[in-house]
């Protein structure tokens, strides 16, 4: 965002993109849920996780992509549960 200031002068009035909570927030109140009842399944904890526990909702991180159980052990973000693929989340 320095980038954009630095050049228009002008600093963003809303940012969106993860973690921005905005992103799923609008989804949840749309469908009538409470975030609660949500879950976000992502494979970075820097994004997806960051924005699940952001806005309330389950941070499920599949560890197919890019974060590794190290990653979690060393991080501060925990996410509600972990799983090596999404193919678990259908058993």
């Amino acid at each position: 965002m320095s980038l954009f200031k630095a050049t228009t002068g002008v600093s963003p009035a809303h940012v969106c993109g993860k973690p921005n909570k905005g992103m799923i927030l609008h989804k949840i109140e749309d469908l009538g849920l409470k975030p609660s009842e949500c879950c976000m399944v992502g494979d970075r904890l820097y994004t997806d996780i960051e924005m699940a526990d952001r806005a309330g909702v389950h941070g499920i991180l599949v560890l197919s992509g890019e974060a590794s159980v190290d990653d979690v052990e060393e991080g501060e973000l925990r996410p509600s549960l972990v799983v090596d693929s999404v193919a678990e989340l259908l058993d």
